[in-house]
Protein backbone atom coordinates (compact mmCIF):
# COMPACT_ATOMS: atom_id res chain seq x y z
CA UNK A 1 0.00 0.00 0.00
CA UNK A 2 2.71 2.60 0.91
CA UNK A 3 4.41 1.50 -2.51
CA UNK A 4 1.66 2.30 -4.35
CA UNK A 5 1.36 5.63 -2.31
CA UNK A 6 4.70 6.53 -3.25
CA UNK A 7 4.21 5.79 -6.88
CA UNK A 8 1.39 8.35 -6.96
CA UNK A 9 3.16 10.70 -4.98
CA UNK A 10 5.78 10.36 -7.20
CA UNK A 11 3.52 10.55 -10.83
CA UNK A 12 1.76 13.93 -9.38
CA UNK A 13 5.35 15.53 -8.84
CA UNK A 14 6.06 14.54 -12.59
CA UNK A 15 2.96 16.04 -13.60
CA UNK A 16 3.33 19.17 -11.83
CA UNK A 17 7.13 19.61 -12.84
CA UNK A 18 5.97 18.41 -16.45
CA UNK A 19 3.33 20.77 -16.19
CA UNK A 20 5.38 23.59 -14.93
CA UNK A 21 8.20 23.31 -17.65
CA UNK A 22 5.31 22.91 -20.16
CA UNK A 23 3.41 26.17 -19.31
CA UNK A 24 5.95 28.71 -20.20
CA UNK A 25 6.66 27.34 -23.97
CA UNK A 26 3.21 27.05 -24.14
CA UNK A 27 2.65 30.57 -23.34
CA UNK A 28 5.68 31.62 -26.16
CA UNK A 29 3.95 30.42 -29.18
CA UNK A 30 1.59 33.26 -28.12
CA UNK A 31 4.06 35.70 -29.17
CA UNK A 32 5.10 33.80 -31.98
CA UNK A 33 4.15 34.65 -36.05
CA UNK A 34 4.78 31.73 -39.03
CA UNK A 35 7.04 34.48 -40.75
CA UNK A 36 7.47 37.41 -39.00
CA UNK A 37 7.65 40.48 -40.67
CA UNK A 38 5.15 39.03 -43.28
CA UNK A 39 2.37 41.35 -45.19
CA UNK A 40 0.96 39.04 -47.19
CA UNK A 41 -2.94 39.04 -46.72
CA UNK A 42 -4.50 35.43 -46.56
CA UNK A 43 -8.62 35.42 -46.60
CA UNK A 44 -9.31 32.79 -43.70
CA UNK A 45 -13.18 31.62 -43.43
CA UNK A 46 -14.59 30.13 -40.67
CA UNK A 47 -18.16 28.45 -41.25
CA UNK A 48 -20.89 28.89 -38.98
CA UNK A 49 -20.87 26.34 -36.06
CA UNK A 50 -16.58 25.68 -36.63
CA UNK A 51 -14.92 24.47 -33.16
CA UNK A 52 -12.02 25.64 -31.51
CA UNK A 53 -10.32 22.56 -32.85
CA UNK A 54 -11.47 22.98 -36.16
CA UNK A 55 -10.81 26.08 -36.72
CA UNK A 56 -7.40 25.42 -35.00
CA UNK A 57 -6.26 22.50 -37.20
CA UNK A 58 -7.34 25.06 -40.61
CA UNK A 59 -5.20 27.77 -38.97
CA UNK A 60 -2.17 25.43 -39.08
CA UNK A 61 -2.76 23.71 -42.44
CA UNK A 62 -3.03 27.37 -43.91
CA UNK A 63 0.41 28.51 -42.09
CA UNK A 64 -1.13 31.19 -40.44
CA UNK A 65 -0.55 29.88 -36.52
CA UNK A 66 2.82 28.28 -35.24
CA UNK A 67 0.86 25.44 -32.90
CA UNK A 68 -2.80 24.47 -33.31
CA UNK A 69 -2.72 23.11 -29.85
CA UNK A 70 -1.85 26.51 -28.25
CA UNK A 71 -4.70 28.01 -30.35
CA UNK A 72 -7.05 25.51 -28.36
CA UNK A 73 -5.24 25.74 -25.21
CA UNK A 74 -5.76 29.27 -25.15
CA UNK A 75 -9.11 29.89 -26.01
CA UNK A 76 -10.38 27.43 -23.67
CA UNK A 77 -8.41 28.37 -20.91
CA UNK A 78 -9.29 31.82 -21.76
CA UNK A 79 -13.03 30.71 -22.06
CA UNK A 80 -13.36 32.23 -25.92
CA UNK A 81 -15.09 29.61 -27.27
CA UNK A 82 -18.33 31.28 -27.11
CA UNK A 83 -16.67 34.41 -28.67
CA UNK A 84 -15.00 33.13 -31.91
CA UNK A 85 -16.77 34.26 -34.88
CA UNK A 86 -17.85 32.94 -38.51
CA UNK A 87 -17.27 34.65 -41.78
CA UNK A 88 -14.47 35.99 -43.89
CA UNK A 89 -11.15 37.46 -42.15
CA UNK A 90 -8.13 38.63 -43.26
CA UNK A 91 -4.92 37.69 -41.81
CA UNK A 92 -1.05 37.07 -42.15
CA UNK A 93 1.44 34.75 -41.78
CA UNK A 94 3.05 38.04 -40.14
CA UNK A 95 0.35 38.12 -36.90
CA UNK A 96 1.44 36.40 -34.05
CA UNK A 97 -1.12 33.53 -32.47
CA UNK A 98 -2.39 36.03 -29.97
CA UNK A 99 -3.00 38.92 -32.71
CA UNK A 100 -4.78 36.01 -34.59
CA UNK A 101 -7.28 34.56 -31.84
CA UNK A 102 -8.09 38.32 -31.19
CA UNK A 103 -9.32 38.86 -34.89
CA UNK A 104 -11.38 35.65 -34.40
CA UNK A 105 -12.68 36.54 -31.20
CA UNK A 106 -13.06 39.82 -30.25
CA UNK A 107 -16.22 41.67 -31.78
CA UNK A 108 -15.68 44.79 -33.47
CA UNK A 109 -12.16 44.68 -34.52
CA UNK A 110 -9.98 42.95 -37.34
CA UNK A 111 -9.98 43.33 -41.31
CA UNK A 112 -12.51 41.40 -42.71
CA UNK A 113 -12.95 40.19 -46.39
CA UNK A 114 -16.15 41.22 -47.82
CA UNK A 115 -16.25 39.62 -51.12
CA UNK A 116 -19.25 40.70 -54.17
CA UNK A 117 -20.39 38.11 -56.60
CA UNK A 118 -20.70 38.97 -59.71
CA UNK A 119 -24.81 39.41 -60.83
CA UNK A 120 -25.49 40.46 -56.86
CA UNK A 121 -27.97 42.82 -56.31
CA UNK A 122 -27.33 45.48 -53.36
CA UNK A 123 -30.04 43.93 -51.90
CA UNK A 124 -27.54 40.38 -52.34
CA UNK A 125 -24.82 42.34 -50.94
CA UNK A 126 -27.01 44.30 -47.85
CA UNK A 127 -27.77 40.50 -46.92
CA UNK A 128 -24.52 39.70 -46.77
CA UNK A 129 -23.19 42.80 -44.83
CA UNK A 130 -25.97 41.94 -42.23
CA UNK A 131 -25.21 38.41 -41.74
CA UNK A 132 -21.46 39.53 -41.43
CA UNK A 133 -22.91 41.84 -38.82
CA UNK A 134 -21.34 45.15 -40.32
CA UNK A 135 -24.83 46.93 -40.50
CA UNK A 136 -28.62 46.54 -39.98
CA UNK A 137 -30.80 45.27 -42.16
CA UNK A 138 -31.57 47.79 -44.93
CA UNK A 139 -28.58 50.08 -44.19
CA UNK A 140 -26.29 49.41 -46.89
CA UNK A 141 -29.27 49.56 -49.36
CA UNK A 142 -30.87 52.38 -47.76
CA UNK A 143 -27.29 55.18 -48.82
CA UNK A 144 -26.95 53.30 -52.22
CA UNK A 145 -30.62 55.57 -52.30
CA UNK A 146 -29.53 57.98 -50.58
CA UNK A 147 -25.72 59.01 -50.27
CA UNK A 148 -23.97 61.06 -52.75
CA UNK A 149 -21.42 59.79 -54.86
CA UNK A 150 -19.72 62.32 -57.69
CA UNK A 151 -18.54 60.32 -60.68
CA UNK A 152 -18.81 61.03 -64.22
CA UNK A 153 -20.41 57.83 -65.50
CA UNK A 154 -23.25 58.47 -63.00
CA UNK A 155 -26.29 60.26 -64.13
CA UNK A 156 -28.03 62.44 -62.21
CA UNK A 157 -30.13 60.61 -59.71
CA UNK A 158 -29.21 57.37 -61.30
CA UNK A 159 -29.51 54.14 -59.66
CA UNK A 160 -26.27 52.69 -58.21
CA UNK A 161 -27.40 49.06 -59.34
CA UNK A 162 -24.66 47.66 -61.83
CA UNK A 163 -22.22 49.93 -60.85
CA UNK A 164 -20.84 48.51 -57.52
CA UNK A 165 -17.97 46.25 -58.74
CA UNK A 166 -17.61 42.89 -57.60
CA UNK A 167 -15.10 42.26 -55.93
CA UNK A 168 -13.56 41.50 -52.72
CA UNK A 169 -12.76 44.56 -50.10
CA UNK A 170 -11.01 44.81 -47.25
CA UNK A 171 -12.81 46.31 -44.71
CA UNK A 172 -11.68 47.09 -41.18
CA UNK A 173 -14.92 46.37 -39.35
CA UNK A 174 -13.99 48.69 -36.16
CA UNK A 175 -14.17 51.84 -39.07
CA UNK A 176 -17.15 50.30 -41.48
CA UNK A 177 -19.62 51.90 -42.95
CA UNK A 178 -21.90 51.50 -46.06
CA UNK A 179 -20.79 55.11 -48.14
CA UNK A 180 -16.93 54.14 -47.68
CA UNK A 181 -17.87 50.44 -49.26
CA UNK A 182 -19.94 51.87 -51.82
CA UNK A 183 -17.12 54.87 -52.56
CA UNK A 184 -14.70 51.57 -52.82
CA UNK A 185 -16.97 49.80 -55.00
CA UNK A 186 -17.71 52.60 -57.25
CA UNK A 187 -14.14 53.69 -57.76
CA UNK A 188 -13.16 50.00 -58.89
CA UNK A 189 -15.81 50.17 -61.33
CA UNK A 190 -14.25 53.50 -62.45
CA UNK A 191 -10.95 51.94 -62.72
CA UNK A 192 -12.09 49.06 -64.70
CA UNK A 193 -13.75 51.13 -67.05
CA UNK A 194 -10.88 52.44 -69.28
CA UNK A 195 -10.49 54.82 -71.87
CA UNK A 196 -10.17 52.61 -74.73
CA UNK A 197 -13.65 50.89 -73.44
CA UNK A 198 -15.15 54.35 -72.97
CA UNK A 199 -14.35 55.26 -76.48
CA UNK A 200 -16.04 51.73 -77.82
CA UNK A 201 -19.02 52.63 -75.95
CA UNK A 202 -18.68 56.30 -77.72
CA UNK A 203 -18.13 54.89 -81.16
CA UNK A 204 -21.05 51.94 -80.73
CA UNK A 205 -23.68 55.29 -80.60
CA UNK A 206 -24.84 53.86 -76.99
CA UNK A 207 -24.43 55.39 -73.43
CA UNK A 208 -22.56 53.70 -70.02
CA UNK A 209 -25.86 53.98 -68.80
CA UNK A 210 -27.10 51.43 -71.72
CA UNK A 211 -24.26 49.21 -71.30
CA UNK A 212 -24.22 48.83 -67.66
CA UNK A 213 -28.28 48.07 -68.31
CA UNK A 214 -27.85 45.48 -70.90
CA UNK A 215 -24.50 44.00 -69.25
CA UNK A 216 -26.60 43.05 -65.96
CA UNK A 217 -28.96 40.78 -67.85
CA UNK A 218 -25.99 39.23 -69.85
CA UNK A 219 -24.20 38.26 -66.07
CA UNK A 220 -27.99 37.07 -65.56
CA UNK A 221 -28.99 35.14 -68.42
CA UNK A 222 -25.36 33.35 -69.52
CA UNK A 223 -22.81 31.48 -67.53
CA UNK A 224 -20.14 30.51 -69.80
CA UNK A 225 -17.77 33.18 -71.20
CA UNK A 226 -18.50 32.00 -74.87
CA UNK A 227 -21.41 32.42 -74.44
CA UNK A 228 -21.28 36.13 -73.20
CA UNK A 229 -20.73 38.40 -76.43
CA UNK A 230 -23.43 36.35 -78.57
CA UNK A 231 -25.96 36.75 -76.32
CA UNK A 232 -25.25 40.42 -75.79
CA UNK A 233 -25.62 40.98 -79.59
CA UNK A 234 -28.43 39.33 -79.28
CA UNK A 235 -29.98 41.61 -77.04
CA UNK A 236 -28.56 44.58 -78.54
CA UNK A 237 -30.24 43.12 -81.72
CA UNK A 238 -33.37 43.20 -80.14
CA UNK A 239 -33.12 46.67 -78.49
CA UNK A 240 -32.26 48.30 -81.73
CA UNK A 241 -35.17 46.79 -83.42
CA UNK A 242 -37.33 47.53 -81.29
CA UNK A 243 -38.41 43.96 -80.65
CA UNK A 244 -39.27 43.00 -76.59
CA UNK A 245 -36.14 41.48 -75.03
CA UNK A 246 -38.71 38.87 -73.59
CA UNK A 247 -35.89 38.38 -70.81
CA UNK A 248 -37.44 36.59 -67.67
CA UNK A 249 -34.22 37.80 -65.00
CA UNK A 250 -35.26 41.14 -65.59
CA UNK A 251 -38.80 40.29 -63.69
CA UNK A 252 -36.79 37.97 -61.28
CA UNK A 253 -35.26 40.95 -60.22
CA UNK A 254 -38.68 42.33 -58.57
CA UNK A 255 -39.75 39.08 -57.65
CA UNK A 256 -38.36 37.72 -53.68
CA UNK A 257 -39.25 34.07 -54.27
CA UNK A 258 -36.96 33.83 -57.72
CA UNK A 259 -40.00 32.25 -59.45
CA UNK A 260 -42.35 33.62 -61.83
CA UNK A 261 -45.72 32.54 -62.13
CA UNK A 262 -48.01 32.98 -65.03
CA UNK A 263 -49.67 35.93 -62.90
CA UNK A 264 -46.15 37.68 -62.77
CA UNK A 265 -45.57 37.10 -66.47
CA UNK A 266 -48.81 39.59 -67.28
CA UNK A 267 -47.56 41.62 -64.68
CA UNK A 268 -47.86 45.38 -65.84
CA UNK A 269 -43.93 45.75 -64.54
CA UNK A 270 -41.73 48.25 -66.17
CA UNK A 271 -39.17 45.33 -65.73
CA UNK A 272 -41.34 43.28 -67.67
CA UNK A 273 -39.48 43.16 -71.07
CA UNK A 274 -42.11 40.82 -72.10
CA UNK A 275 -44.48 43.06 -72.48
CA UNK A 276 -42.61 46.37 -72.34
CA UNK A 277 -40.09 47.39 -75.11
CA UNK A 278 -36.82 48.60 -74.24
CA UNK A 279 -34.37 48.65 -71.00
CA UNK A 280 -35.97 48.26 -67.99
CA UNK A 281 -35.45 51.20 -65.41
CA UNK A 282 -32.23 50.20 -63.85
CA UNK A 283 -29.46 47.12 -64.30
CA UNK A 284 -30.96 44.25 -62.68
CA UNK A 285 -27.45 43.04 -60.96
CA UNK A 286 -23.93 44.10 -60.40
CA UNK A 287 -21.95 42.69 -63.88
CA UNK A 288 -18.70 41.62 -63.84
CA UNK A 289 -15.84 42.60 -66.15
CA UNK A 290 -16.30 39.58 -68.69
CA UNK A 291 -20.06 40.34 -69.06
CA UNK A 292 -19.67 44.36 -69.10
CA UNK A 293 -16.43 43.76 -72.01
CA UNK A 294 -19.06 41.22 -73.93
CA UNK A 295 -21.46 43.87 -73.76
CA UNK A 296 -19.10 46.37 -75.14
CA UNK A 297 -17.61 44.23 -77.50
CA UNK A 298 -20.60 42.26 -78.82
CA UNK A 299 -20.35 39.25 -80.91
CA UNK A 300 -22.38 39.72 -84.36
CA UNK A 301 -24.34 36.37 -85.32
CA UNK A 302 -27.68 35.14 -87.23
CA UNK A 303 -29.23 34.81 -84.08
CA UNK A 304 -32.64 36.40 -82.79
CA UNK A 305 -33.47 33.87 -79.44
CA UNK A 306 -31.42 31.95 -77.07
CA UNK A 307 -32.39 29.90 -74.44
CA UNK A 308 -30.03 28.03 -71.05
CA UNK A 309 -30.61 24.90 -69.82
CA UNK A 310 -30.61 23.87 -66.28
CA UNK A 311 -26.94 22.59 -67.32
CA UNK A 312 -26.18 25.94 -67.91
CA UNK A 313 -25.92 25.35 -71.84
CA UNK A 314 -27.19 27.85 -74.31
CA UNK A 315 -28.81 26.91 -77.04
CA UNK A 316 -29.36 29.56 -79.82
CA UNK A 317 -32.10 29.64 -82.87
CA UNK A 318 -32.71 32.02 -86.14
CA UNK A 319 -36.48 31.79 -85.69
CA UNK A 320 -39.23 31.54 -83.45
CA UNK A 321 -40.36 28.11 -84.56
CA UNK A 322 -36.33 26.78 -84.15
CA UNK A 323 -36.46 28.59 -80.26
CA UNK A 324 -40.12 26.90 -79.90
CA UNK A 325 -38.27 23.45 -80.84
CA UNK A 326 -35.35 24.15 -78.37
CA UNK A 327 -37.94 25.02 -75.87
CA UNK A 328 -39.23 22.00 -76.56
CA UNK A 329 -36.20 19.69 -76.31
CA UNK A 330 -34.10 21.56 -73.43
CA UNK A 331 -36.79 22.71 -71.04
CA UNK A 332 -39.43 20.61 -70.51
Amino acid sequence: MEKRLLQLLFLCIALVVIWNVWEPFWRQDLNEAVESGSTEKVVFEIEKGSTAEHIADDLEDADLIVSNKSFVRTVKSEELDGSLRYGRFVLSPGMTLREVITVLTTEGTGELAFTAIEGWTIADMDTELTEMGLIGAGAFEECAKECTFDYDFLGKDESLEGYLFPDTYFIDSATFSSENLINMMLQNFDSKLTDEMTVAIEASGRTVSEVVNVASMVEREVRTEDDLPIVAGIIWKRYDNDWYLGIDATLLYTQDDNELSAEDLAEDSPYNTRLNIGLPPTPISNPGLASLMATIYPEESDYYYYLTDSKGNVHYAKTNAEHEANKAEYLN
